[in-house]
């Protein structure tokens, strides 16, 4: 059983690394809806600077949904062909624009839910709209949160519990603000607690991490 104490330590440590080393990305500074849902499909399996290299470009060219709809998938695979799965993201964008276009007049419903009706949207990419778009509190995890959590709350030798990463995130977020922490564990992940060789000697939370204190 973990501590109440410890998920408010973590958060804390979190944050103030946050402040000194974020990660500086278009997209966490946007209030445009159709760009933070967009880009939360973009990001799926795929590192934040291939995204962040055509992000630009993209929006340039796709103004909205409706421009998406109204493009060949010949012509939208090469704008995203350097994240990988050019295929499948794009045939994702498209069937999303339609479903927004003709059902819900060109809004994005506020009933995340609502997402998921389009092949390639999950409850990932639904909860993360929901919380960075509609600053919702929503829990959501991908590899590089989910790594974290397991090295820092959970023994090396427990298997992965979903439930147990839901209750995780949920006392490791404040009531507000959230989406800082998402920001601070993603970036965290992936600048410190990497999947190989995680930067141990200049973690500020090894006195804490079981990862650490308890290697297999």
């Amino acid at each position: 059983m973990v501590k109440e104490s410890k998920y408010t330590l973590i958060r804390n440590i979190l944050l103030k690394w946050y402040d000194d080393n974020k990660r500086d990305y278009p997209w966490r500074k946007s209030n445009d809806l159709y760009k933070i849902l967009v880009t939360e499909i973009l990001l799926q399996k795929t590192i934040a600077l291939n995204v962040s290299n055509i992000y630009n470009p993209f929006f340039k060219k796709y103004k909205d949904f409706s421009s998406i709809n109204n493009a060949n998938i010949s012509d939208l695979q090469p704008t995203i062909k350097v994240l990988g799965l050019s295929n499948k993201r794009a045939q994702t964008l498209k069937d999303l624009s339609q479903i927004i276009v003709t059902k819900h007049n060109g809004e994005i419903p506020r009933d995340t839910n609502k997402l998921k009706e389009v092949n390639g949207i999950a409850d990932y990419v639904s909860n993360a709209f929901g919380c960075f778009g509609l600053n919702n509190r929503t829990l959501f995890f991908d590899v590089n949160i989910k790594r974290v959590i397991m090295r820092v709350f959970e023994p090396q030798d427990s298997k992965f519990n979903r439930d147990s990463m839901y209750s995780h995130l949920d006392k490791l977020l404040p009531k507000m603000e959230f989406k800082y922490t998402y920001w601070a564990i993603l970036d965290f992940g992936a600048l410190i607690c990497s999947k190989n060789k995680p930067k141990c000697s200049i973690c500020p939370i090894t006195k804490h991490c079981l990862y650490f204190l308890n290697p297999t």
